[in-house]
């Protein structure tokens, strides 16, 4: 069968088609339109192949989902979460105009200042992981005032972490950067609380954070965000890198 849905987004109407036959998703795609297959675990010769998304019941069809396949389909970044000030949303090639060199932006900076890099990331990370390095819009200035997010946690050569780590899913661990012109004004603290909140109603209920001990806006950020340290390291550096932990529960 084969139902319709109309959503529009930023006054645009887009067509979704919901269906739980190939031909009909095949069809419906080539055309242009989103489609969501509509998954029977009862069917073991089911072929939903051209839908990204699958749903079991029509119920779940809803208008967050409908706007998200159609923003995916069309390059359009997903609104991740907001708050007071910030809009926390995907990043989008045009960014990469906006963002700053800094040299303190982290080894993935000059990622996020180069269009095509920054095509590649939105379009894989987002697109396989649905998380990743977010940015932070500020909703009354209209810029981008630094960016914050989720990543997969790489351990690397501190080996003395392995044994603290929760492995019954991903570990994810949580990353921020404030562009220097708007730092000292409360945005990492308003975006990471954001941002742990949609994690735990949405991915995790545990979150990693990795500091220098010698760094003490970040350690001081960190215990603000409720995370405990559960270990330290010296990986061969002078200074001690602590493993942070965050829980929901």
């Amino acid at each position: 069968m084969e139902w319709e849905r109309e959503i529009t987004i930023e006054g645009k109407n887009f067509q979704v088609t919901i269906s739980d036959e190939y031909e009909a998703l095949r069809s419906a795609f080539a055309e242009g339109r989103a489609v969501i297959g509509l998954w029977d675990r009862g069917r073991a010769d089911q072929c939903l192949s051209p839908a990204t998304y699958l749903v079991e019941s029509l119920s779940d069809v809803t208008p967050q989902l409908l706007e998200r396949v159609v923003q995916r389909k069309e390059g359009l970044p997903w609104n991740i979460t907001d708050t007071r000030r910030l809009l926390i949303r995907e990043f989008m090639m045009s960014d990469a105009d906006e963002i700053p060199k800094e040299l303190d932006g982290g080894k993935d900076a000059a990622l996020f200042c180069s269009r095509e890099m920054l095509e590649s990331y939105t379009r894989q990370q987002y697109g396989f992981y649905e998380y990743g390095i977010w940015a932070l819009y500020h909703k009354d200035k209209k810029v981008i005032v630094g960016k914050s997010g989720l990543f997969n946690l790489d351990i690397g050569e501190n080996e003395e972490f392995y044994s603290l780590i929760k492995k019954n899913d991903t570990p994810l661990e949580l990353g921020y950067h404030i562009f220097t012109p708007y730092r000292r004004q409360g945005y990492a603290r308003e975006a990471c609380q954001a941002i742990l909140t949609y994690a735990a109603a949405s991915l995790t209920d545990s979150i990693y954070a990795r500091v220098l001990e010698e760094n003490q806006a970040s350690v001081s950020l960190l215990e603000s965000l409720g995370f405990q340290i559960i270990g330290r390291t010296h990986s061969g550096s002078a200074s001690l890198q602590c493993l942070y932990e965050w829980n929901c529960l």
